[in-house]
């Protein structure tokens, strides 16, 4: 895979691999899990006092909720726009969209790695894909969610 910045400050990807280019579309997928335990990481409570409570999740959640939902979204339509198929597929990562990417593949970090119990330890091993071992497939797909990040931000600096 190649990765490009071009003129107008977007991302170009290219020469995707079919195998990468899976791991890119599940991404929305993945950040919109419904699992409780992800909720509670996305959403985790202000405090102990009953009262924050209730006004964090009718006052400040819902906007959270937007704002993740527009930025899938966003990620959503430029997987749409990808092109190729087989061998390889090309997209771009507009610059106005790289704010809603960054927030899309931390969500899908973070709801990967709290539906499979993936502590700091399984996330600063060094990771080798196995086909087979489907726990490796799980901490490649974070590793390379977080390169992209990485590239991502980059970029706006």
């Amino acid at each position: 895979m190649k990765l490009n910045a071009n003129d107008e400050g977007a991302l170009d990807l290219e020469e995707i691999p079919p195998f990468l280019f899976d791991l890119l579309e599940a991404v929305p997928r993945r950040a919109g899990s419904q699992d409780p335990r992800v909720e509670n990481r996305f959403y985790p409570a202000p405090g102990e006092d009953e009262q924050l409570q209730e006004d964090w999740k009718s006052l400040v959640q819902p906007d959270l909720q937007e704002g993740f939902f527009s930025a899938r979204e966003i990620v959503m339509a430029d997987l749409r726009r990808a092109s190729g198929h087989g061998d390889e597929y090309r997209m771009q990562i507009p610059s106005k969209h790289m704010e809603a990417w960054l927030n899309v593949l931390n969500q899908a970090r973070l709801a990967i790695a709290e539906e499979n119990h993936f502590g700091e330890k399984d996330l600063s091993e060094d990771i080798v894909p196995d086909a087979a071992d489907p726990r490796s497939m799980l901490l490649f797909q974070i590793s390379f969610y977080g390169f992209l990040q990485e590239c991502l931000v980059k970029m706006q600096e």
